[in-house]
């Protein structure tokens, strides 16, 4: 075989190199795959390596099979026997035929996800707990973290400050492993420590793995874990060459363990190792590299290398800062039609939107669903279906529709208020034999025999009473809708609730992202009710999901890592989200920094034609601020500068647009002329409200605005009544004097 031929220079360099000890720097589409597929061949063809000496590791299952079809494919059959797999599935291997010197049986099982909370959950039933426990998460998240340092429960050792709640936590573990023994089962994690365990306690199993491998190599090394590591290094004697590949620059999954300090200082751990970079990209155009290079220098932990590319120059980056959610999805999905009239041949599958967290997809699907273009999520399930919020519509559904006992059996214990499923059961059969609604007959309850405990009673009166309270103050219409519901949410712990989840940020980020689609509703539907939204919500969350493969791609940026498309929209670019707050904050600043800028550099190289960036400045319940671009865009040298266009807006139906895209399809009849009318204003005609403006109030007197939460909503501190958040056009807020003028 011919490889000076069929790679490019550092390819073959990388692919040939004599070197025991190897760590290949691939950049993002360099081919990565491709020279360790040739490696291997090169080995076996050229090396006369016997294949069976060859283990790889790849990250996910689908890349070890590939890998493995294409090298056999090159030797022509003659690769047959060659190890390639990831850590989990080698050591699923290696401790079938091993682990019976732990006294295990080989016939063991090996427990998913769905098994190990099942289990966690009937720990916490026999312990006394309910199977929803907030411990019963905690649990799952201190076992994971725990494995993912390699320490089992002995090796705990429990703070003496420690809580009882830490201390049964710790418990749990101890009794998860016992009863786990005892169903003879391992769960992943286990695959890796008991594999370790096993060689560092028996050396002639150890010494005979070691004779029967000359060469490990490891794909994303980026990513490799301290365990995993271990791992290696007890399979390696002297005679074992280690040949690593990855790109410190796409670290992205610190968060679960991944410690990037492996591939920065693997030169420390082999002194004789030789550093090859592969800098040539083959995915994007100039403009797109040199984009993602300007961004990626501004870290510090990393391998220096600048990608190049022999690609045509391409179109500029685009960079946009819209004035609203809606505004932003607008603006990306004209981009996305515009991109399919200038070039029929291209499918919506070459298209994709990336984001930092599941909770933004809600504007972009909706502007999907409105102009019934096909797209799909990985990684998630659709905005409204997600559970939280599924619950909180079903809140919003019970406060308008009494009857609704649909929306009632759903919150009635979420968040948990004590109330069991035999007090369910015994609920139902009461109110249907008065033939009433769950609502109804809590209502009134007092006017009937029950056989519900008092403390049930009264959990479901006070519910009640809240909602009651929620109804008067809608009616009133004093307030703003979007800030009565958030209060009432509030009230009644669901964002406590939530904060004790394992995934507390994404779900508490859909609640509120949901918060912000109210509001953008309102934006959108001024003269709005809230009955409106719901019936809007509803028409959204019914529709038919569109099954035809050709579909526009959403996902995280997490889930597109080793992808690539045509064309890359990197949406949502907005401070305290991208880069994420809470993983700056968490990672030490400098450190967390980095690590959202290599997601946001493996985010820009994804694309391989066009590459959108995008960002907007509404007011965000997630932030709880109005937003602000990332400093991404700077670091990157892209220009947000005059992207505040009419157009995006959105005060008017796309139809109605002198500019849309839908020309075609304006409605061709003009409206009747309106009679002249004496009708009473419906609103103030106030636009240009400013913090510090005194304010009269028809209802609640004198005050101050302190805050624009949005062009529609602002936020007045009255000498009555304290702080109200009111429409900011409503017909009884009246304004005294300007900010700086005498009143």
């Amino acid at each position: 075989m011919d490889y000076l031929k069929l790679l490019n220079e550092k390819q073959y360099e990388a692919v040939s190199t004599t070197a025991k000890y190897v760590r290949i720097v691939a950049g993002a589409g360099s081919g990565k795959t491709r020279v360790l597929t040739y490696r291997i061949s090169y080995l076996v063809g050229e090396r006369n390596v016997k294949p069976s000496s060859i283990v790889a590791i790849a990250f996910t299952n689908k890349v070890a099979n590939e890998m493995k079809v294409r090298a056999i494919s090159l030797l022509e059959g003659k690769g047959r026997g060659i190890q390639v797999s990831t850590f989990h599935s080698w050591c699923a291997k290696f401790l079938r035929r091993e682990i019976d010197v732990l006294g295990f049986p080989n016939n063991f099982t090996i427990m998913d996800e769905d098994d190990q909370v099942t289990l966690v959950k009937n720990l916490a039933v026999e312990n006394g707990f309910k199977r929803n426990d907030p411990i019963v998460k905690q649990t799952l998240s201190f076992i994971g973290y725990c494995k993912t340092i390699g320490q089992y429960p002995e090796d705990v050792k429990i703070n003496k400050f420690a809580n009882d709640i830490e201390k049964q936590i710790l418990k749990f573990y101890h009794l998860y492993e016992e009863r786990k023994n005892e169903m003879l089962s391992l769960d992943f994690d286990d695959l890796l420590l008991k594999t370790i365990q096993i060689l560092e306690e028996f050396p002639d199993i150890r010494k005979r793995y070691q004779d029967s491998i000359s060469n490990i190599l490891v794909d994303e090394f980026q990513d490799t874990n301290d365990v995993q590591y271990k791992l290696i290094k007890l399979l390696m004697n002297e005679d074992t060459s280690l040949y690593v590949v990855g790109d410190p620059d796409q670290t992205i999954y610190t968060w679960r363990g991944a410690n990037q300090d492996i591939i920065l200082n693997f030169t420390k751990d082999f002194p004789l190792a030789e550093t090859i970079i592969l800098n040539r990209n083959y995915r994007s155009t100039k403009t797109i590299l040199g984009t993602a290079n300007k961004l990626i220098a501004h870290n510090k932990k990393r391998v220096p290398k600048d990608l190049f590319t022999e690609n045509e120059q391409g179109s500029e980056v685009i960079a946009k800062c819209l004035s609203s959610r809606e505004a932003e999805a607008k603006y990306v999905l004209d981009q996305i039609e515009q991109i399919k009239l200038r070039n029929p041949e291209v499918k919506y599958k070459d298209i994709a939107i990336l984001y930092r967290a599941a909770y933004l997809t809600l504007p972009f699907e909706n502007e999907f669903m409105k102009r019934r273009i096909p797209y799909q999520i990985y990684g998630g399930i659709k905005f409204y279906q997600r559970k939280e919020v599924k619950d909180v519509l079903a809140y919003f559904r019970v406060i308008y529709n009494s009857k609704d006992d649909i929306s009632f059996e759903r919150i009635i214990n979420v968040p948990r208020r004590g109330i069991g499923d035999s007090s369910i059961d015994i609920l139902k059969m009461e109110k249907e034999q008065a033939g009433l609604s769950y609502y109804d007959y809590i209502k009134n309850i007092q006017n009937y025999s029950t056989l519900l405990k008092s403390k049930v009673i009264v959990s479901l009166s006070f519910l009640i009473e809240k909602i009651e309270k929620v109804k008067q103050k809608l009616e009133e219409g004093l307030e703003a809708y979007p800030k009565i519901l958030e209060d009432f949410i509030t009230e009644i712990n669901y964002f406590e609730y939530l904060a004790n989840d394992d995934d507390a940020d994404e779900r508490l980020g859909n609640v509120k992202t949901l918060f912000d689609n109210i509001i953008d509703f309102l934006k959108l539907n001024p003269e709005s009710s809230f009955e409106q939204y719901l019936q809007d919500a509803a028409l959204q969350s019914s529709q038919d999901e569109i099954n035809d493969s050709d579909h526009v791609n959403l996902m995280t940026i997490h889930v597109a890592k080793g992808l690539e498309f045509d064309y890359v929209f990197v949406v949502s670019l907005i401070n305290g989200i991208f880069p994420s707050e809470r993983t700056v904050f968490e990672s030490n600043g400098d450190d967390g920094m980095e690590e959202e800028r290599r997601l946001c550099y493996v985010a820009f190289t994804r694309a391989r034609k066009a590459l959108y960036a995008t960002c907007n400045t509404s007011y965000s319940f997630v932030l709880e601020d109005k937003s602000k671009q990332s400093p991404f865009f700077e670091e990157a040298g892209l220009s947000t500068r005059d992207s505040y266009g009419d157009r995006y807006k959105i005060n008017k139906p796309i139809w109605q647009s002198s500019t849309s895209l839908f020309d075609d399809i304006r409605p061709s009849f003009d409206a009747p002329p309106k009679k002249e009318e004496s009708v009473e204003p419906t609103t103030n005609g106030i636009t240009d409200w400013e913090v510090g403006d005194i304010v009269r109030h028809d209802k609640f007197g004198t005050g101050v605005v302190t805050q624009i939460i949005d062009e529609t909503i602002i936020e007045v501190n009255f000498e009555q009544v304290g702080v109200k958040t009111l429409m900011a056009n409503h017909k009884m807020i009246h304004r005294e004097a300007k900010k700086g003028a005498d009143a």
